[in-house]
C-alpha cells in the first residue's frame, strides 16, 4: 500500500491519468505524465548534490513549470520545502535562511541580484542552484539544475517520507514582528486538501487558475487540493486582471479563487460583459471579508458559477471554515462553519467555551493543524496549548454554528477602557459611496491610551474631509468607536494575497 504524500499524489495521478493534460503555463503544458517525468528527473539530479531526507531546501520562484517540477522534486528526496517570498529584500531572505538552516538554494536567474546580496551576507549555503538560463552567475559559481536534470539517469532515490514527516515550512507574512517558520507535515497538507475538496466546490474535471504565489499557504492549498483530485492547474506567474479574463475565456477556466481586493480590481476593468464566462463553475474569496456589493457584482460576472468563501491561515494549510454557496448572500459576514474536518470553538481567557454569539478567541482542531514553528518552542506550546491552534482570531459563532470574525486579537484598540475591533469600523466605513477601501488600527493617546485612527482610499475622482468621515461614523457607531484622526492615502500596504499590514501603519506613527 502506497504511503500518502504529496509527491505520491502526483505519482498516483500519472498512473491514473498519463494523458490528461495537468499543467498550462506561459512556457508550454505538461500531461501528468511529463510533469512525474521531469520531478523525476530533477529529484535524481538533486540527490546527486547530497540533497536528502529532511534537508530544508528554500526556493525562490515565480509560479509556473520550473516551480512545479522543482517542488515536486525537492518533496520525492524526502526533504522540506521551503517557498520564500520573492518579494522579501535579500536582509529579509537571509534571516529566514539562516532560521531554516538551509544548505541549499535553488532561484530562477531573474532573481540573481537577490542571491548575490545574500551570498554577501555570508549565510552557511553550499548548493547555489540556478534554474533555467543564467546570463550571469551570482556573485559566485552555481550549478545548473536544468543540465543537471538533463544528464540525470533515470529512477528516482526512494523516499523514505511518512504522513507525519515535514513537508514544508512557510514562512508568515510577519504582520506582527518578524516571520515565524510554519512546519507542515504531509498529513497536515493532505487533510487540508482533503477537507478542501469535499467542502468547497471542487471537481476533478475543473480546470483551475493558479495566480498567487506558492510561498503563500492557500496557493500552496489550492496546489495540493488539485494533486489529490487530478485537476488541471493554468498557472499564471503574476497577476494582471485583464490577463485574469482572457486566461478565463482562452483556457476555459473552471474555478478561481481570490481575496477581495483582487476580485474588486477585475471587477473595475471596462467592458467586462465581453468576456465569455460560461465555463466558470466555481469562485471563491478568502483573507478577509467580502463586501455584499462585491458578491453581488460577482454572480452577475459568474452566473454560472456557484460562489463560496473559505477562513484559513498558514497555521491551518489556509482550511478552517467554508461558507457554502447556499448560505452566501444570507449568512454577510459570516466566514462559514467548520469543514468536515476540522472542530472551531470560541473561548475566553481560560479557554472556556462561551454562549453562541458571545466575542472570544477562535480556536481550532483538526490534522490540518500545523506541527508547530521552526525554533520556537514557547511560541509552538502557547499556540497549540490543550491541543487546540489558538488563532490569534476574535469572532462569535452563531447558534446554528457559523462564524463570525471580528478582528485579530493584536489588533483590537482599548480606549478610555473600552475594546473596540477595527473590522466593526472598517464595515461602517466601507458603506459610503466615495470609500474604496480602509483600514482602521490604534494610535497611543495621552488620555484615551488609544485613539481610533482610519486610513481610508477614496474611489477615483471623489473627495471628502477627514470631519466629513468621522460625522459619518459618528452616526452609525458609538461614539467611542468613531475615529479621532483621518488619513487619506491611495492605497493600503498590503502582503501577497491582500491582506492589510496593519503593522505598517502603526509603524509608520511610532517611528514619527
Amino acid at each position: 500500500m502506497a504511503v500518502m504524500t504529496l509527491p505520491e499524489l502526483l505519482a498516483r495521478n500519472a498512473r491514473k491519468f498519463p494523458d490528461k493534460e495537468a499543467v498550462v503555463s506561459e512556457k508550454g503544458r505538461w500531461t501528468f505524465s511529463q510533469w512525474e517525468a521531469e520531478a523525476a528527473r530533477r529529484a535524481t539530479a538533486l540527490a546527486g548534490l547530497g540533497i536528502g531526507f529532511g534537508d530544508r531546501v528554500p526556493t525562490l520562484f515565480l509560479n509556473g513549470m520550473d516551480a512545479l517540477a522543482t517542488y515536486l522534486a525537492v518533496l520525492k528526496l524526502g526533504a522540506v520545502l521551503v517557498p520564500l517570498n520573492v518579494r522579501l529584500s535579500s536582509r529579509e531572505l537571509d534571516y529566514i535562511l539562516r532560521d531554516c538552516g538551509a544548505k541549499s538554494l535553488i532561484f530562477l536567474p531573474r532573481f540573481s541580484e537577490t542571491v548575490a546580496d545574500i551570498r554577501k551576507r555570508g549565510a552557511r549555503i553550499e548548493n547555489y542552484i540556478v534554474c533555467g538560463k543564467n546570463d550571469g552567475s551570482p556573485g559566485g559559481a552555481c550549478l545548473d539544475l536544468d543540465r543537471l536534470a538533463a544528464a540525470a539517469k533515470p529512477g528516482v532515490p526512494e523516499n523514505r517520507s511518512v504522513e507525519k514527516d515535514p513537508a514544508c515550512i512557510l514562512y508568515t507574512s510577519g504582520t506582527t514582528g518578524r516571520p515565524k517558520g510554519v512546519l507542515l507535515s504531509h498529513g497536515n497538507c493532505l487533510w487540508a486538501a482533503v477537507s478542501l475538496a469535499q467542502d468547497s466546490r471542487f471537481e476533478t474535471h475543473h480546470r483551475v487558475l493558479l495566480v498567487f504565489p506558492l510561498y503563500h499557504s492557500a496557493a500552496f492549498s489550492l496546489l495540493n487540493t488539485c494533486l489529490y483530485l487530478g485537476c488541471t492547474l493554468v498557472s499564471m506567474e503574476r497577476f494582471d486582471s485583464r490577463e485574469v479574463m482572457e486566461l478565463t475565456v482562452r483556457e476555459r477556466i473552471s474555478k478561481m479563487a481570490f481575496p477581495p481586493t483582487v476580485w474588486n480590481l477585475i471587477l473595475q476593468l471596462p467592458d467586462l460583459g465581453k468576456y465569455d464566462t460560461s465555463s466558470v463553475e466555481s469562485v471563491s474569496s478568502g483573507a478577509a471579508a467580502m463586501p455584499l456589493e462585491t458578491k453581488q457584482r460577482l454572480i452577475r460576472l459568474f452566473p454560472q458559477a456557484q460562489l463560496g468563501e473559505t477562513y484559513g491561515m498558514t497555521e491551518t494549510a489556509a482550511a478552517i471554515t467554508t461558507l457554502k454557496p447556499g448560505d452566501v448572500m444570507d449568512r454577510t459576514g459570516s466566514v462559514g462553519r467548520a469543514l468536515t474536518n476540522t472542530e472551531v470553538r470560541v473561548v475566553d481567557d481560560n479557554d472556556r467555551d462561551l454562549p453562541p454569539d458571545q466575542i472570544g478567541q477562535v480556536i481550532v482542531r483538526g490534522p490540518n493543524v500545523m506541527l508547530g514553528y521552526l525554533n520556537r518552542p514557547r511560541e509552538t506550546e502557547a499556540a497549540l496549548q490543550g491541543g487546540w491552534l489558538h488563532t490569534g482570531d476574535m469572532g462569535r459563532l452563531d447558534q446554528d454554528g457559523f462564524l463570525y470574525l471580528v478582528d485579530r486579537l493584536d489588533d483590537m484598540i482599548i480606549s478610555g477602557g473600552e475594546n473596540i475591533y477595527p473590522r466593526e469600523v472598517e464595515e461602517v466605513l466601507f458603506t459610503h459611496p466615495k470609500i474604496r477601501e480602509a483600514a482602521v488600527v490604534g494610535l497611543p493617546d495621552p488620555v484615551w491610551g488609544q485613539r481610533v485612527h482610519a486610513v481610508v482610499c477614496l474611489c477615483k475622482g471623489e473627495e471628502m474631509t477627514g470631519e466629513e468621515v468621522i460625522r459619518f461614523c459618528r452616526k452609525r457607531l458609538a461614539g467611542y468607536k468613531k475615529p479621532r484622526s483621518v488619513e487619506f492615502a491611495d492605497s493600503l500596504p498590503r502582503s501577497a494575497v491582500g491582506k492589510v499590514l496593519k503593522r505598517l501603519i502603526r509603524d509608520k506613527y511610532r517611528a514619527v
